[in-house]
């Protein structure tokens, strides 16, 4: 009997609402730059550009990482619900 063939599904991680709006405040409230936010949390300029401009959503590790850091700098209210 041939072996059936496995599917995998992710489950999508679940982002705030409105994030790219939020990602905007909590750049204009931590008063760093898009290049250093990327910096901060090991990733390209680039890929902070697709989340703000282009509406896509980050992985579970970076909004992971966008979370701590936020909560560092006392703005994790920003992107809780």
């Amino acid at each position: 009997m041939p072996r059936q063939p496995t599917q995998y599904r992710r489950k999508p991680h679940a982002t705030p609402d409105h994030f790219p709006q939020r990602l905007e405040w909590f750049q204009h409230a931590s008063g760093l730059t898009w290049a250093e936010i990327a910096r901060r949390l090991g990733i390209s300029p680039i890929t902070i550009r697709r989340w703000w401009k282009r509406g896509v959503r980050p992985n579970y590790r970076h909004l992971k990482a966008l979370q701590d850091l936020a909560d560092d700098l006392g703005l994790g209210h920003l992107f809780t619900d």
